[in-house]
């Protein structure tokens, strides 16, 4: 499946004249990654294995409506905003999330009273919890793909050199495609059978190491008394969310609710199956809401690379890595820490490193024939 929008012949011209860029991973790393790339004069393919855009910042469509069910807000990512602008007459992409301090204020706000004026007018404690895409954290990856050829249920599962260009083959054979540069938007451990071209990025990948987590979607009809967003000291659960409480989500009922079990909790219970899981999340989210919760959606997930704990070991900190002599790059939380903000500025870097890598290799080629007599250097992106 392509996601991409129509384009006119001569822009079609124009985009096969420059230079072509795959890269492999639709999350925030390599969607942002391609937006900075177009911007400056590549034209890049993004191929993703999933059904779905966004990564661990996606959501989930369900009988009951739909669930952020990975990233639930977005911090400390300006120019992320304005890459996601939607098309005149939409809703804005991006929208700020605040949660009233106490339940029993989101209590009132579900309410259709009348309040008294004096009442209308007194301060309420709002806590500011980040952005949020709106109507879910999916819209965001769909505005940052909107331009891009974005290729859905596409895995690849070798790339290899041909001369100085990059083939990628998938389960049903090989692209009838080459591209100048790749770059692997992905978790280390599946990125690392891709990365035989290079061994200083086999050697900075080898050591990455991920967390895995259990989270758990469930519905109710009856509210429950939480607030839309908490966090829990020395619980199974680490944090809830309501999915009711965020922008341009519909309605208050049935409540959705997206529950994230600590790390320690997954671990131990990493080869449970879901509804052993499940069960398990909803007894200790019954105890923190105080009382039983009889839910009309239940659904446990596994996210096997949901933070990663030791990132790559790069010189002068660097947002993304980069081997400039066979023109492949590695970015998002192989190298940076798991947070929105930090793999969006890393596949930003990434398309920096990738553009002045395929300048200085034109300026080589036409000054004098490639010399690959030297050892294999990675060069780090600040």
């Amino acid at each position: 499946m392509t996601h991409q929008c129509s384009i006119d012949a001569a822009s079609i011209w124009t985009r096969q004249s420059l230079p072509r860029v795959a890269v492999i991973g639709a999350g925030f790393a390599g969607l942002s990654c391609a937006r900075a790339l177009s911007q400056r004069g590549c034209n890049p393919v993004v191929f993703e294995a999933d059904d779905r855009l966004g990564g661990r910042c996606s959501s989930r469509s369900t009988p009951i409506g739909v669930f952020d069910d990975g990233a639930q807000c977005i911090n400390g990512a300006p120019r992320l905003a304005t890459l996601a602008v939607q098309r005149p007459g939409e809703l804005v992409a991006m929208h700020p999330w605040t949660v009233p301090a106490t339940p029993a204020e989101e209590a009132r706000d579900r309410k259709d009273w009348k309040l008294e004026v004096d009442e209308a007018n007194v301060d309420r404690t709002l806590n500011l919890m980040g952005s949020v895409g709106v109507p879910s954290m999916q819209t965001l990856a769909e505005a940052l793909a909107e331009p891009l050829d974005v290729r859905l249920r596409t895995p690849i599962l070798q790339a290899r050199r041909r001369g100085s260009n990059w083939l990628l083959r998938g389960p049903a054979g090989g692209f009838d495609e080459d591209f100048q540069a790749l770059v692997l938007a992905l978790p280390a451990p599946q990125a690392m059978p891709l990365l035989h071209e290079s061994a200083p990025l086999t050697d900075a990948l080898r050591a990455v190491r991920f967390r895995s987590r259990w989270v758990l979607l469930l519905g109710s009809e009856r509210p429950v008394p939480l607030p839309g967003y908490r966090e829990f000291q020395g619980s199974p659960i680490e944090r809830v969310a309501a999915m009711h409480s965020k922008p341009g989500r519909p309605g208050f009922r049935p409540q959705r609710w997206f529950i994230e079990a600590d790390e320690r909790w997954s671990l131990q219970h990493e080869h449970d199956d879901a509804e052993t899981v499940a069960d398990l999340l909803l007894e200790n989210f019954c105890a923190h809401a105080g009382r039983k919760v009889t839910p009309n959606y239940l659904r446990a997930h596994h996210w096997p690379h949901a933070f990663v704990e030791k990132p790559a070991t790069t010189p002068r900190h660097s947002q993304c890595l980069w081997d400039g002599d066979v023109q492949l790059g590695v970015c998002g939380d192989s190298v940076v820490t798991s947070t929105v903000g930090r793999v969006h500025d890393s596949g930003v870097a990434m398309a920096r490193a990738v553009a002045e890598g395929l300048t200085s290799r034109r300026r080589s080629i036409v000054a004098a024939p490639l010399d690959r007599s030297r050892s294999p250097q990675l060069e780090p992106q600040l």
